[in-house]
């Protein structure tokens, strides 16, 4: 990723529309096939997660990519009700593992829902903005401890072999 033009980040959170949750891994699917070469041409890196009706995304990169991004994803028809939650400029970015990383939790990752303390309900527009933070940077570790996982058990039969 570059680095000559200053990080700027993006959070926001949106309701699911119907058809998106009842598909959530579909839905995921569709937005990273899109979304993946898209981000790598604008530099731009994030997380998105779909959770109990909601999807959560940080966007980071240039600013004006961010901001015509963020253009195109409140027009996208499988959300409605985007939220912003934070912007501004960063001295590095945070999501920058992937140039976009999608994860639908379900109600058994109580590892990261811990991170907030609040198990009975989630509406990411009433979090604080640290806890956001917080929250998507534990989804991230989990994101990639079980992606490293799932590689490693791929590794090994060819090892054995």
């Amino acid at each position: 990723m570059s680095t000559t033009e200053p990080i700027f980040r993006l959070v926001y959170a949106s309701r699911m529309t119907a058809a998106a949750i009842a598909r959530p891994d579909e839905t995921l699917t569709a937005i990273l096939d899109v979304a993946v070469p898209n981000n790598r041409k604008l530099d731009v890196t994030g997380l998105l997660v779909a959770h109990q009706g909601w999807f959560l995304q940080a966007i980071e990169g240039p600013e004006a990519a961010i901001q015509g991004l963020f253009d195109q994803i409140r027009d996208d028809p499988r959300h409605h009700d985007a939220v912003l939650i934070a912007r501004g400029p960063q001295r590095q970015r945070t999501f920058g593992a992937w140039t976009m990383c999608a994860r639908s939790l379900s109600r058994t990752d109580a590892a990261v829902l811990s991170i907030l303390d609040r198990k009975t309900s989630f509406d990411p527009t009433t979090f604080p903005e640290r806890a956001v933070i917080r929250f998507l940077l534990a989804v991230g570790e989990v994101h990639a401890q079980t992606f490293a996982a799932q590689q490693a058990l791929a590794q090994a039969p060819a090892a054995a072999s």
